[in-house]
């Protein structure tokens, strides 16, 4: 009986476990995704931004961090003379995607 118990009590860790794993709001692997403002980003992230732009509207900025680095997507302009960027915290463009309209 007591190789019984022992069973039951390890199966209720073992199931204790999985479920504080599976709702743990805070996932430290997982890609985390903000809409900032272009008051919140860094200096670097804001002189290529104001770069970039060429008096283009500054449109949407997400703050996106996976694996402890983060990397920022801005939208700029409109239309036609729409551009996205992805910008790593020192301010390099790391990719640009222009012209395309996503609004399908």
């Amino acid at each position: 009986m007591s190789i019984r118990i022992r069973q039951l009590a390890v199966a209720g860790v073992v199931l204790s476990l999985g479920l504080a794993v599976a709702g743990c709001k805070e996932r430290p692997f997982a890609e985390r995704q903000e809409s900032i403002g272009i008051a919140q980003v860094p200096a670097p992230v804001k002189a290529t931004i104001d770069q970039q732009a060429q008096g283009r509207s500054v449109g949407e900025i997400e703050k996106k961090t996976n694996n402890g680095q983060t990397r920022y997507a801005v939208t700029l302009g409109s239309g036609n003379q729409k551009q996205e960027l992805l910008i790593d915290e020192g301010g390099k463009v790391i990719a640009t995607n222009a012209g395309e309209d996503d609004d399908d």
